[in-house]
């Protein structure tokens, strides 16, 4: 983390939950943020859309540094292939119906992670 000198925290409700971030990070023996390193946060485009006027040129990704074009709507996006899921697991228990909904999440994370392997070492002969 030495090198990482900035980092962008995106949370639906950013505006009002950073209020007192540094105060719990300060009172936790778990957490710390490394010396120099800048926090800079901002809302999803779905939500921030949502909140007070005054949100959207604070807070909106569109205007942040260094984020790129991304939307900051992570969770949201998994809903659609996660309602499919929730098919087959609505007559289930609820122990069966966690492990079916774990199950389909790691698989997920799984083809993200090989995804993310070709995109930070492409294989070039092809």
């Amino acid at each position: 983390m030495a090198r990482i000198k900035r980092c962008v925290l995106v949370y639906d409700i950013y505006c009002q939950w950073f209020k007192h971030f540094q105060a719990r990070v300060d009172h936790s023996p778990y957490l710390s943020i490394p010396e120099g390193m800048k926090l800079v946060g901002g809302i999803g485009d779905f939500h921030v859309k949502g909140h007070v006027d005054e949100c959207f040129p604070r807070f909106a990704l569109n205007f942040l540094l260094g984020t790129g074009v991304i939307d900051g709507e992570i969770l949201e996006t998994l809903w659609s292939v996660l309602n499919e899921t929730s098919r087959s697991a609505k007559g289930a228990t609820l122990a069966h119906r966690n492990e079916i909904l774990d199950d389909h999440m790691n698989h997920s994370n799984w083809k993200k992670l090989l995804g993310m392997g070709n995109v930070l070492s492409p294989d070039r002969s092809r």
